[in-house]
């Protein structure tokens, strides 16, 4: 099957640990919250996306929709205006908002890590193809989103009386964590739904 030979190769084996303190998930949850009200988390992404050509992701806009968005750059603004472009950057504030809230539970990383999986699956049966250039401009451009709500180089917050506070340098090692974890999970949903439907259609094959 193609889209096995254009993805990126086989990310080695699943990480059943996410190696985060318990202040880092404290941060994370106060910075999650900062950033969703400061800017437009979904909306901002998207935009980014759009105006990344290496993401090709402007075109598979195009082909799930049939929308035309021409080739201006984008704001966040821009892309409240296209229903499917609206909906991406929803779901993907919806899906955050589930991870962070999870990030103190038990066995946190073994729930993030399945649902990660099943949005890299459910991406393969849309047929949204993801190369390996696409899973790195995505990680990168969420990454560099969170961090520009963010603004300041020091964030300082309060939790249980006592004060947080965090580099920018720390915070953007913590957050990219996170998303590598995600991402990397989102992959390997992918790649083994690729897989299961190319022994699929080659077992369909070989019985006709």
């Amino acid at each position: 099957m193609s889209i096995m030979k254009e993805c990126s190769s086989d990310p080695g084996p699943a990480r059943s640990t996410l190696n985060i303190t318990p202040f880092e998930i404290r941060y994370l949850k106060y910075s999650w919250e900062k950033a969703s009200s400061t800017m437009d988390i979904g909306c901002e992404l998207v935009a980014r996306l759009l105006n990344d050509n290496r993401t090709r992701f402007r075109a598979l806009i195009e082909s799930h929709s049939g929308d035309l968005l021409g080739s201006a750059n984008f704001a966040a603004e821009d892309v409240k205006k296209f229903r499917r472009a609206r909906s991406v950057a929803h779901g993907v504030v919806m899906f955050f908002n589930q991870v962070i809230s999870e990030l103190d539970e038990p066995n946190s990383a073994d729930f993030i890590a399945v649902i990660s999986q099943r949005l890299g699956a459910s991406h393969f049966r849309m047929k949204v193809w993801f190369q390996a250039e696409n899973w790195l401009c995505v990680k990168n451009c969420l990454l560099d989103t969170i961090m520009a709500a963010l603004q300041v180089k020091k964030t300082t917050s309060f939790a249980c009386g006592k004060t947080i506070s965090m580099s920018d340098k720390k915070a953007r090692e913590v957050w990219y964590k996170v998303i590598q974890f995600v991402i990397q999970n989102m992959k390997r949903g992918f790649l083994a739904e690729a897989l299961s439907a190319d022994n699929t259609s080659t077992s369909s094959s070989s019985s006709e």
